[in-house]
C-alpha cells in the first residue's frame, strides 16, 4: 500500500515539473503592447480649450416697474354720475372727457353768480359817480368833510363786493366745469369704480376711475452701498446716473429691453443697507405694466483678454468650484477655479485656468481625479475640432 502512494506522489511531482519548465519556455509579453490596449481601454473624453476675449462687465438685480404718472380720478362736486365716456382699459389721451356728472344744479349757481356780480358792478358805478359829485362839491364847501368820507366808504364797499363777486362767479364756473372729467394726463384707464346713476362726492372725493401713464416707465431697485460705490468707481463719475442698463420680465429669455439709470436717493436705508436707484425705459407697445418684476443687468465696464469656459463644465463640491483637466499622462485632475459673470453659455474664470490649458467639457459625471482617460479634441457645431 504504502508503495502505491509514493508512486502516486512521484507521478504529480513528475507532472509539476514538466509543466513548469513549459511556463519557463514561454516568451514574455511585449510591455509596450500592454500599455496600448490600457490607453485603448480608457474612456475617451472631450476636451477644450479656454475662451480668451474681451468681455462686458455687469451686475444684476431684480426690480420693479412703476408708472412715471398714476393719477386717480375724482369727483370734485357732488351729483349723480350721468354718463361713462370710455371702455374699461382703453388708452385715452390728456383731455379726453371721462365722466359727466348732473350740471344742473351747478349750472343755475353759475347764473346766480354771474346775475350778482352785474349788479354788484351796477352799484359800483353809482357810487364812483357819487364819489366824484361829492368831490367836486367839496371844493366850494357845500357838503361837509363826513359826507365825503361816507361817500368814499361805500365806494370802497362796492368795489369789494365787485371783488367778492368776481371770486363767487369764478367758484361757479370751476364747480361747473367740474362737473364734466377729463383725463389729466396720457395713458390707460382701468374701469368705472362707480356706475352711472349713483350719487357721487358727497361724503368727500369719490375715486372714479385711475389712470397711469405706461409711456415712458420706471425700474425701481435697490443695491448694496458697497456696489454702489464699486460702480462709481467704475463709471469714473460722482454718481451712477446715466449708466445704461438692459433688463427683462420674468418670462423672457436674456435681456430684450434697454434704459437708462436717471435718479440714485440720497441716504442709504439703515434697515437694509442699500441704496434705491431708478432706471427710466421707452414703453411705446405699452406691453410692460407697472408693478411687473424684472431682471436687471448693469454694464460697468469692460474685462480685456478675459478667459471662458463653458458654464456646464463647472462642478461644485464643498470645496467650491472647479473644472476637471488632463495632464501630460492622460490623468484627470481636479482644477479649483475662482468663477466671474456668466457671458450666455460661457462663465469667466477670475483665477485658478490659464488661457492654454485644456478642461474636459462632456462625460463629467463618469470621471474622477486620478482616472485614466484618452482625451479627444472637442468638436464645434460645424464639426471643427476645437483645442
Amino acid at each position: 500500500m504504502k508503495k502505491i502512494v509514493v508512486g502516486i506522489i512521484g507521478i504529480i511531482i513528475a507532472a509539476g515539473a514538466l509543466a513548469g519548465g513549459y511556463f519557463l519556455l514561454q516568451p514574455s509579453k511585449d510591455t509596450s503592447s500592454v500599455a496600448n490596449t490600457a490607453q485603448q481601454q480608457a474612456p475617451p473624453v472631450s476636451v477644450m480649450s479656454p475662451e480668451v476675449r474681451d468681455v462686458v462687465l455687469y451686475y444684476e438685480f431684480t426690480g420693479k416697474t412703476q408708472a412715471v404718472e398714476t393719477v386717480d380720478i375724482v369727483a370734485r362736486v357732488s351729483g349723480y354720475l350721468e354718463e361713462i365716456k370710455f371702455e374699461d382699459g382703453a388708452d385715452v389721451q390728456k383731455g379726453d372727457l371721462l365722466f359727466t356728472i348732473e350740471d344742473d344744479r351747478y349750472k343755475a349757481q353759475y347764473d346766480q353768480a354771474f346775475a350778482q356780480l352785474q349788479s354788484r358792478k351796477s352799484e359800483l358805478v353809482r357810487a364812483e359817480a357819487d364819489l366824484h359829485r361829492f368831490q367836486e362839491a367839496i371844493q366850494n364847501n357845500a357838503v361837509s368833510k363826513q359826507d365825503l368820507t361816507t361817500k368814499q366808504a361805500e365806494y370802497d364797499q362796492a368795489q369789494a363786493s365787485v371783488i367778492a363777486s368776481m371770486a363767487a362767479l369764478a367758484e361757479a364756473e370751476l364747480n361747473l366745469r367740474y362737473t364734466r372729467i377729463k383725463s389729466p394726463v396720457d395713458g390707460r384707464i382701468n374701469r368705472n369704480m362707480v356706475d352711472a346713476g349713483n350719487l357721487v362726492g358727497v361724503n368727500g372725493s369719490t375715486v372714479l376711475a385711475t389712470v397711469v401713464a405706461l409711456n415712458p416707465m420706471y425700474i425701481y431697485f435697490n443695491v448694496s452701498e458697497t456696489l454702489v460705490s464699486e460702480i462709481m468707481k467704475q463709471v469714473g463719475g460722482a454718481n451712477a446716473e446715466g449708466i445704461p442698463f438692459q433688463f427683462a420680465v420674468m418670462d423672457e429669455q436674456g435681456y430684450p429691453h434697454e434704459g437708462i439709470v436717471r435718479f440714485i436717493d440720497n441716504r442709504v436705508d439703515p434697515n437694509t443697507g442699500t441704496i434705491l436707484l431708478r432706471g427710466e425705459f421707452n414703453n411705446e407697445d405699452k406691453q410692460i405694466l407697472p408693478g411687473m418684476f424684472v431682471r436687471l443687468k448693469l454694464s460697468v465696464g469692460t474685462k480685456n483678454d478675459a478667459v471662458l469656459v463653458q458654464d456646464t463644465s463647472l462642478l461644485t463640491d464643498i470645496g467650491g468650484k472647479y473644472l476637471l483637466t488632463v495632464d501630460e499622462e492622460n490623468t484627470v485632475k481636479r482644477c479649483p477655479v475662482v468663477i466671474g459673470q456668466k457671458t450666455g453659455d460661457m462663465r469667466v474664470i477670475e483665477s485658478g485656468l490659464s488661457a492654454g490649458k485644456p478642461y474636459i467639457n462632456t462625460g463629467l459625471q463618469f470621471l474622477f481625479p486620478g482616472m485614466k482617460v484618452n482625451p479627444q479634441p472637442a468638436q464645434n457645431q460645424a464639426g471643427s475640432k476645437v483645442m
